[in-house]
């Protein structure tokens, strides 16, 4: 398993400089916009060398482009972001003339493929293409990451979109196309998309012997908890067996991919997952992605959410047996003290007190710290830590 045991991160999001040691369970705590999530996607753009585009009302001609991801990727003021860890090496430039400014040659072979990419997408005359790129390149910007395998760039509008929209009609009206013409505009509307979302390359030629394995990394969003999604048939058993073990509900008969089979008196009674309540699909589901993990990483959005007390001292048990079954590193935020509380006085031996780290993270909002805590000094300072969480 690739794990991380060292990430540094400067300018990214809120976070101008952090350098984190992470254990095996790791609980990141903090008030709202202290860089908990910052922290989060920081360790998920890192083991994965991209970023995930989110939905956005952002829009050219139907197609969303997400201006506020490559805003707010790097922090306001700065040109690039770095995020690295004994896993991968990234870099994230704001756009094209900043990594022309930093790095020229990666630029050139970066903007070489990205010409290549589009010439590739269009069809027509040349004359045709050649304006066409200029207008992408004079009016769409990129958000460039680059890790040490491959690179991602991330388009966004750099001006007014109107403008892009004008330029776009007056090519239209100069190579006498017929906005009535639906054809061409099908065409045109394919060309469009396939320009203006993101594109992904290698940076080096694969070679077996050098490639690094890939690290498996799932992330459990707040509305991946409220459901299971596509399970295996080793997903299910292992389900079955867990909910069997913990008792987490009565005459279990049978789990399968929809249902949950009850042996009554009367016989078996069949219920869908989906029927049960948030709190037992929300630990599903916790287990569902901590199995698809296995030796690799699992991030976690407040697992809390949707959790009764009683379940949550069955998720943090579930979290130190499994992961060390499964050979899992957990991240999670959290802004519940009892969940922090249950989880410092879980460990009953030296071995399971090394797995957790307790991260708080604080913010006088423009510097974002982290101060980082082991059982035994968690346990200490439980009242400190009480305080910050409830906002005194």
């Amino acid at each position: 398993m690739s794990r991380i045991h060292n990430l540094h991160i400067e300018n990214f999001r809120v976070i101008s400089r952090l350098d984190y040691a992470p254990h095996q369970v790791n609980i990141i705590c903090g008030r709202n916009n202290s860089g908990k999530s910052a922290l989060l996607d920081a360790i998920l753009i890192n083991t994965q060398g991209y970023i995930i585009r989110k939905p956005s009302i952002s829009r050219l001609f139907g197609i969303e482009l997400d201006r506020d991801t490559t805003m707010y990727t790097i922090k306001n003021g700065e040109k690039e972001a770095v995020i690295n860890s004994d896993i991968n090496t990234v870099t994230i430039y704001r756009s094209l003339e900043d990594c022309k400014n930093k790095d020229p040659k990666r630029h050139e072979m970066i903007q070489r493929t990205l010409y290549k990419h589009i010439l590739d997408i269009l069809e027509g005359d040349d004359e045709y293409k050649e304006k066409y790129i200029t207008i992408i390149f004079d009016t769409i910007d990129y958000l460039i990451t680059i890790s040490e395998e491959r690179c991602e760039v991330l388009p966004y509008v750099s001006v007014d979109s109107t403008r892009f929209t004008t330029l776009m009609a007056e090519l239209d009206r100069s190579s006498g196309t017929n906005k009535k013409d639906e054809q061409r505009s099908i065409v045109k509307a394919r060309w469009l998309r396939k320009t203006l979302s993101s594109f992904r390359f290698r940076i080096k030629e694969s070679n077996a012997e050098d490639d690094k394995p890939i690290t498996p990394v799932n992330k459990l969003s707040h509305e991946e908890k409220l459901s299971l999604g596509k399970m295996t048939d080793e997903d299910i058993h292992h389900l079955e067996k867990y909910i069997k073990d913990q008792n987490l509900v009565k005459n279990l008969e049978r789990l399968t991919q929809e249902n949950v089979l009850y042996n009554k008196d009367s016989g078996i009674e069949t219920i869908p997952i989906s029927s049960h309540g948030d709190g037992f699909i929300a630990l599903l589901s916790t287990l569902h992605h901590l199995i698809r993990s296995r030796n690799g990483i699992l991030l976690i959005e407040e697992p809390e959410n949707h959790l009764h007390p009683r379940y949550l001292g069955v998720l943090i048990e579930t979290l130190f047996s499994y992961c060390e079954e499964l050979n899992v590193q957990v991240f999670m935020t959290t802004h519940s003290f009892d969940l922090i509380k249950i989880a410092l006085e879980y460990p009953e031996n030296v071995k399971e007190k090394e797995m957790l780290l307790i991260s708080k993270m604080t913010t006088d909002g423009t510097t974002v710290e982290k101060f980082d805590y082991t059982v035994d000094e968690g346990l200490r300072v439980m009242n400190e830590l009480y305080l910050d969480l409830r906002g005194i």
